[in-house]
């Protein structure tokens, strides 16, 4: 096989392609010179002029085989560099997913233990101000879970959609995540102007949207304000909304970008609200975020209607 004759000394990358180039400049202009040459000498017999510079032209020719097939082989020595780094990376990409679903199956079980015993001992001594701390801290870390849970399983299952009665549904994650606005200095206060309207969606996307949202409000809400949430409904939409007086968010644009923070010393990990957006672009949600001085509020429009027989799970 053809070795890259630039291989053969050792050269480094970038002195090997100035070297290529370089030779391929100075073909050029001896094959330039020549011409320039020939016409000069234009005085004698053309037959006399091509026999003179038919040496020069083999050689011009050979030296111009050699630097093309120098290029070529640069090229594919490139291609084949660009293609082992591409399966390492995919490689590695294939590593970390796989760890990240085995740490995220691994961390269930000590979670589900630490709860499940939180609440054994309210049940027999009652509740316990330092078991509160723990609990809250436990739910914080659910939340986070659930997220790097739903993110490592989205593309391999099929998340069938359900009926669900909204209004009852925000209750259930108001009371899961109540002991932690307390531990903030927060209260909820939720309004439910929508009855028992239903809408379709898949109740692990739909806990992703509302979890997402409240803990946001818990995060970023000043203390001893009130986290509003309101339901109420139009012609086609259950719409819900959460408000707080919170620190005014200065790029709106930026918000739901993936890894995107706009107060770097809160914790978190930039993910929430990115996986909020995915999940609406998917549903066909319509959001809405007005944020001033004195109040920021997100509004999640929720298709109404009713479900297909091979929708429900």
């Amino acid at each position: 096989m053809f070795k890259n004759p630039f291989n053969l000394f050792g050269f480094s990358n970038i002195f090997k392609q100035y070297t290529m180039h370089l030779f391929g400049i100075v073909a050029f202009l001896f094959t330039f010179s020549l011409g320039i040459a020939a016409l000069i000498r234009k005085t004698e017999p053309i037959t006399e002029n091509l026999a003179i510079f038919v040496p020069y032209g083999i050689l011009v020719f050979f030296l111009n085989l050699f630097y093309l097939k120098a290029i070529r082989l640069s090229r594919e020595d490139y291609e084949n560099k660009l293609k082992k780094e591409k399966e390492y990376s995919q490689a590695l990409l294939r590593s970390q997913k796989r760890f990240l679903r085995y740490a995220v199956h691994e961390t269930n079980t000590p979670l589900a233990v630490i709860m499940a015993n939180i609440e054994l001992y309210e049940l027999d001594s009652g509740k316990h101000p330092a078991l509160s701390n723990i609990e809250a801290a436990t739910k914080n870390i659910y939340g986070i879970y659930d997220d790097l849970s739903y993110l490592t399983k989205k593309d391999k299952l099929i998340y069938n959609k359900q009926k669900i009665i909204l209004a009852d549904f925000i209750r259930s994650r108001i009371e899961f995540f109540n002991i932690v606005a307390k531990q903030s200095k927060l209260t909820f206060e939720f309004k439910n102007q929508c009855g028992q309207a239903a809408i379709s969606l898949n109740e692990t996307k739909l806990q992703r949207i509302i979890d997402n949202n409240i803990t946001n409000a818990i995060k970023y809400t000043k203390a001893y304000k009130i986290i509003k949430i309101i339901l109420y409904e139009d012609e086609e939409h259950c719409i819900f909304e959460i408000s707080s007086n919170s620190t005014i968010i200065k790029k709106p644009e930026h918000i739901f970008n993936a890894y995107y923070r706009e107060n770097s010393s809160k914790d978190g990990l930039g993910l929430g609200l990115n996986l909020v957006k995915s999940i609406c672009d998917e549903e066909h949600i319509k959001i809405e975020l007005q944020s001033t001085q004195k109040r920021t509020s997100f509004k999640y429009y929720f298709n109404k209607g009713e479900l297909h027989e091979d929708s429900i799970a």
